[in-house]
């Protein structure tokens, strides 16, 4: 994603400090994705239908450059990249998790459409226990 000199603006701004890492249409799903686990590239574009692999390079190297994320490299039979949260990416997960039950709740009342019918089942699922309070 292409960030430009016009966001210096908000300089200082908290809003839009948080923003820079979950406005993004795949921020939040990559964050997401690597919640509770490593993933390596293919793992996480897995989880998010029609993102490019450009745009997933793109989006993985901003989090890296700005410590969201980790990255760890294993030269074994074939070489793996993985990805991880950084310990400031963990602190984003609360906030998307609050967006995530938002729209959980509120999109009851809307119709499902394709888009919002490839949120994994396990996502949703875990919504609902957390909602309920049931495992």
């Amino acid at each position: 994603m292409e960030r430009n000199d016009s966001d210096n603006i908000y300089l200082g701004c908290p809003v839009q400090h948080t923003r820079q890492f979950i406005a993004g249409k795949w921020q939040m799903g990559i964050l997401w994705s690597l919640r509770d686990q490593t993933l390596c590239f293919s793992a996480i574009k897995n989880q998010l239908p029609d993102i490019s692999d450009k745009i997933l390079t793109q989006e993985l190297n901003f989090f890296l450059e700005k410590k969201i994320i980790t990255r760890s490299a294993s030269e074994f039979s074939s070489p793996k990249t993985e990805y991880t949260l950084a310990a400031i990416g963990e602190t984003l997960i609360p906030v998307i998790a609050s967006i995530v039950e938002w729209g959980y709740r509120n999109l009851q009342d809307e119709r499902f459409n394709t888009a919002m019918n490839k949120t994994p089942l396990r996502t949703i699922q875990a919504i609902r226990n957390n909602i309920t309070g049931t495992e």
